[in-house]
C-alpha cells in the first residue's frame, strides 16, 4: 500500500476550507448596506436578535455596551462573535504553570455560589457531595465544575447547566470514579488528568496513548489500520458521522469518500466507515502483543482486560502489574513499535502513581486506533475533539454494568478491606442508574449527532 493513512494535516486542512467556505458564504447573506437582523432588543440585560433567516440569538446579563455593538453589527458573523462574548478577545498573561490567575479565583469563587443553588449538590461545612454519590469531590475537579458554571463571566442558570455537555462530561466521569474500589486513585485520577492535559469525552471516559509490538500477518492489518485512524478524524476533527462515507480499494490503496460519492473506474466498495469501524476486532489476529510478554492478542476496536485482581494498585509502587497507558509527558518509545491511542473508563484504572511522570496503570482499556509516527500526539490537536468518539467503547461498558461491578467488589473484599471506599449497596445502584439514564440520554443525542453530521 502506498498511503496508509490520509495524514492529519490533509484532514486539518479539509477542515479548515470547509469552515472558510462556509464563513464566506454566511457573509454573503448580508447584502450590501443591510444589517443582519430584523429584530433587535434588549430586556433585563437580555439581549434577543431575530436574523434575516428567522434564526433567534440570545444573550444574558449583557451590558448596554454590548447591544450598541449588536446594533452596529454589518454580518452574521460579527454579530455571532458579539453574542457569544467573543468580541473583545482576552490577551493571555503569561503565568507560572499550574498557578492560578485572579480570573481563576474569582471565577471558582463565583461559580461555588451558583452550584449552591443547584439540586445536585449537597454541601455540608466544607464537604461537597454531587448527585446520590456521598463521597467528597475532590477539591480539582470541584474548582473544575465552578469555573465551568461560571461561564466566563455569564454564568449557567440550573436549567443550562443541566443541560451543559461538558458539566454531564464530568459527573459521568466523577460517577465512574466512585465505582472505582480504589478510593484514593479516585480521589487522585482528575488532578492527574488534568495536569497532563488527558481529554475526557461525553462519556466520561478519558484517552490516552501506549505503544504496542506489531505482528507479520496475513490477514487485514493495512486495511484495519486505515478504518481505524481515518475513522476517529472523521469523527474527531470533521465532526461528521461515519455512516455517511465508504472505504473503497483501488490497486491495492485505501481511500474513503461520501457515499453520494461519483466513483471511478477499478474502485471497490468494501463497505461503510462506520461498520467496518465495528467489525475490526473480526478483520484481524494476532495482528498486536505487548513489548513485555509478546502474548497479549492486542485487536483495533476491542476492548482489552485483564481480572482486576490481578493488577497491582498500589499507589506508592510506579511500574508493575496493569496495562500502561501514557501522556505526552512520559517517554513510551521503547514499549513497542507501533503509536496508538486507548480509552480508559475511569472505574477500570488500577493507580495512579504517586510522583509518576504521565503514567497510570489500568485493568481495562479499548483500542481506539493506530496512530501514524506524526500523529503520536494527536491529543494535542485543538481541533481533535473526543467529545463524540468513544461510542463505540461506552456501549461495551454500559453492557452487563452491575454484573461487572459486583465481580469487582466480591474480588476487593477478598484481597483487603482498607482500600474500599464506604459503599452502601442501595448507593451503588443509584449511581449505576444514574449512569444508564445518562448513557440513554447520550444515545438519543448520537442518533440526531448522525443526522445533523452529513457527509
Amino acid at each position: 500500500m502506498k498511503n496508509k493513512f490520509l495524514s492529519l494535516d490533509w484532514f486539518l486542512e479539509m477542515l479548515h476550507l470547509k469552515k472558510k467556505e462556509e464563513k464566506i458564504a454566511e457573509e454573503l447573506i448580508n447584502k450590501v448596506g443591510e444589517k443582519p437582523y430584523s429584530v433587535i432588543k434588549m430586556v433585563n440585560g437580555v439581549i434577543t436578535v431575530v436574523l434575516q433567516d428567522g434564526t433567534i440569538l440570545t444573550r444574558v446579563n449583557a451590558t448596554d455596551a454590548d447591544f450598541d455593538l449588536c446594533t452596529a453589527a454589518n454580518t452574521i458573523v460579527e454579530l455571532r462573535d458579539i453574542m457569544t462574548g467573543k468580541e473583545a478577545p482576552k490577551v493571555e498573561k503569561k503565568v507560572e504553570e499550574n498557578k492560578p490567575t485572579k480570573e481563576d479565583v474569582d471565577s471558582v469563587i463565583k461559580g461555588y455560589s451558583i452550584i449552591q443553588h443547584n439540586p445536585e449538590f449537597t454541601i455540608e461545612g466544607n464537604i461537597v457531595y454531587w448527585g446520590v454519590v456521598r463521597r467528597s469531590l475532590p477539591q480539582q475537579l470541584l474548582e473544575a465544575v465552578c469555573k465551568l458554571v461560571a461561564n466566563d463571566g455569564t454564568p449557567l442558570t440550573v436549567e443550562e447547566t443541566l443541560a451543559n455537555e461538558k458539566y454531564n462530561s464530568l459527573k459521568k466521569f466523577w460517577m465512574k470514579c466512585c465505582l472505582n474500589p480504589n478510593a484514593q486513585s479516585a480521589e487522585d485520577l482528575y488532578t492527574f488528568l488534568s495536569h497532563h492535559k488527558f481529554k475526557i469525552d461525553k462519556h466520561g471516559n478519558f484517552y490516552a496513548y501506549r505503544k504496542v509490538v506489531s505482528k507479520k500477518t496475513n490477514g487485514n492489518k493495512d486495511l484495519a489500520e486505515f478504518v481505524s485512524n481515518t475513522y476517529i478524524k472523521v469523527k474527531a476533527i470533521w465532526k461528521k458521522s461515519p455512516k455517511n462515507y465508504v472505504v473503497v480499494v483501488n490497486e491495492n490503496n485505501y481511500s474513503f469518500h461520501p457515499k453520494d460519492y461519483q466513483f471511478q473506474k477499478g474502485d471497490l466498495v468494501l463497505g461503510s466507515l462506520d461498520s467496518m469501524y465495528d467489525d475490526l476486532p473480526r478483520m484481524t489476529e494476532r495482528t498486536y502483543t505487548s513489548a513485555h510478554t509478546g502474548k497479549e492478542d492486542y485487536r483495533i476496536g476491542e476492548v482489552i482486560s485483564m481480572p482486576r485482581h490481578e493488577g497491582d494498585d498500589n499507589n506508592n509502587v510506579s511500574c508493575s502489574k496493569g496495562f500502561h497507558a501514557a501522556s505526552k509527558a512520559y517517554d513510551y518509545s521503547g514499549f513497542g513499535d507501533t503509536y496508538i491511542l486507548m480509552i480508559i473508563n475511569p472505574f477500570d484504572v488500577l493507580s495512579v502513581p504517586i510522583g509518576e511522570i504521565g503514567k497510570l496503570r489500568t485493568c481495562r482499556w479499548f483500542f481506539a486506533c493506530v496512530l501514524d509516527e506524526k500523529e503520536r500526539y494527536i491529543l494535542d490537536e485543538e481541533a481533535f475533539d473526543v467529545t463524540d468518539l468513544g461510542d463505540a467503547f461506552e456501549e461495551k461498558c454500559m453492557t452487563n454494568l452491575s454484573e461487572h461491578i459486583e465481580t469487582i467488589c466480591a474480588e476487593e473484599i477478598k484481597r483487603h478491606h482498607f482500600n474500599l471506599p464506604k459503599w452502601e449497596d442501595g448507593e451503588v445502584k443509584q449511581i449505576i442508574n444514574t449512569l444508564e439514564e445518562m448513557t440513554a440520554v447520550v444515545k438519543s443525542r448520537v442518533s440526531k449527532f448522525d443526522s445533523d453530521a452529513k457527509g
